[in-house]
C-alpha cells in the first residue's frame, strides 16, 4: 500500500496537475489518475485536476500503483558510488541515457541497475523507475536514483525547493565578460526546432556560474543549477554566446572532444531517511582534461 507523500507547494497561480507533474517529473496524464481517485488533497480537501495553487498549501498525496512496464534490461560502464536501502548514487559516462526512450537506447543507468538486481521505486514515468533528476546522454557525472517510492518523494521535494544542491564543469567557447554571475530566463521548447530548447516563454531557470579558468580561446566553468530544466546549462551558455565547445545542437561539434564539454562533478542531497546531509564527486573525465591540455 503506498504511503501518502506531502509537499508544501511554493508556487501560485499554477494547476495542482501541473505543479506535482514538475516537482515529481511525472506525466500530467498519470498524476490527473491520481487526482481523479480522489487521492490528492490540498490542505485535507480532495481538488480537480484544474484546481490553482495560492501559495504555502500542503498537498498531500497517496500515488496510485500502475503495472511495472518490459524495460530493457542490460549492463553497462556505470560506477555505483554508494548504495543503501533506500538510494543509489551512480557516476554515468557520457553516452549512456539515464533511463530508456522512445529511441533506440539498448543501454541506460536504469537498465543496468535493475539488471543488476537493484530495485527501483515506480512510481515515475514507464521507462523511468527511480529516476528523481536526470542528466543529458552525453553530459557525465553523478545522479541520485531512488530505490522505494516514499524516499523517491521526498528526493524529489529537495529537488523542487532546492535544498539539494548541483555542480557542474563546464568549457565554454570564447570569453565570457564577468567571471562570475546568475542566469536567470524562462526556457522552453524552440519555436522552430522542436528537438531543442530556448530562452523563450516557458518555466523559470536559474544557472549560477563561476569562471574557473581562462584558456587560449575558452572558459572552464563552474555552474551551479538553481532549477534543472532540459538542456538548461546547454541553452544558458548559448543565450550568452559561449555554448558549450563541442555542442553540436547549440553550436557546432568540435575535433577536440566528440561531445559537449560539461561535467555533473558533485551532488549533495539530505538522505530522506537519517536526515544526514550526503555529498558526491565525481573525477572529471579523460576527454574533459585532454581537451583543457
Amino acid at each position: 500500500m503506498p504511503q501518502t507523500q506531502q509537499i508544501i507547494n511554493t508556487d501560485t497561480q499554477k494547476r495542482i496537475d501541473s505543479y506535482l507533474a514538475e516537482i515529481l517529473d511525472i506525466p500530467r496524464n498519470q498524476i490527473q489518475k491520481w487526482i481523479e481517485k480522489g487521492k490528492v488533497c490540498v490542505n485535507g480537501k480532495v481538488v480537480s485536476k484544474n484546481y490553482k495553487l495560492k501559495g504555502e498549501e500542503k498537498i498531500s498525496f497517496e500515488p496510485i500503483e500502475f503495472e511495472k512496464p518490459n524495460l530493457k534490461i542490460a549492463d553497462c560502464d556505470i560506477k555505483i558510488l554508494y548504495e543503501d536501502d533506500f538510494l543509489v548514487v551512480v557516476d554515468k559516462p557520457a553516452g549512456v541515457v539515464v533511463h530508456p526512450g522512445a529511441g533506440s537506447e539498448h543501454k541506460s543507468v536504469v537498465g543496468a541497475l535493475l539488471f543488476r538486481g537493484i530495485k527501483l521505486s515506480d512510481i515515475g514515468a514507464p521507462l523511468r523507475p527511480g529516476v528523481v533528476h536526470r542528466i543529458d546522454k552525453d553530459t557525465s557525472g553523478v545522479i541520485v536514483l531512488a530505490k522505494d517510492n516514499n524516499t523517491h518523494f521526498k528526493l524529489a521535494n529537495q529537488f523542487a525547493l532546492h535544498i539539494s544542491k548541483r555542480y557542474y564543469i563546464g568549457i565554454c567557447e570564447g570569453h565570457i565578460k564577468d567571471s562570475f554571475g546568475t542566469i536567470k530566463t524562462q526556457i522552453g521548447r524552440h519555436p522552430i526546432k522542436r528537438k531543442q530548447f530556448a530562452v523563450v516563454q516557458g518555466k523559470l531557470a536559474v544557472t549560477h556560474y563561476k569562471v574557473i579558468m581562462r584558456l587560449k580561446d575558452m572558459d572552464i566553468v563552474r555552474f551551479e543549477l538553481e532549477t534543472g530544466r532540459t538542456h538548461q546549462i546547454r541553452v544558458h551558455m548559448q543565450y550568452l554566446n559561449h555554448p558549450l565547445v563541442g555542442d553540436s545542437v547549440y553550436s557546432k561539434s568540435s575535433k577536440l572532444i566528440q561531445r559537449h564539454a560539461l561535467h555533473a562533478f558533485y551532488l549533495g542531497f539530505f538522505h530522506p531517511n537519517s536526515n544526514k546531509f550526503l555529498k558526491f564527486y565525481s573525477k572529471l573525465p579523460k576527454d574533459m582534461i585532454e581537451l583543457i591540455g
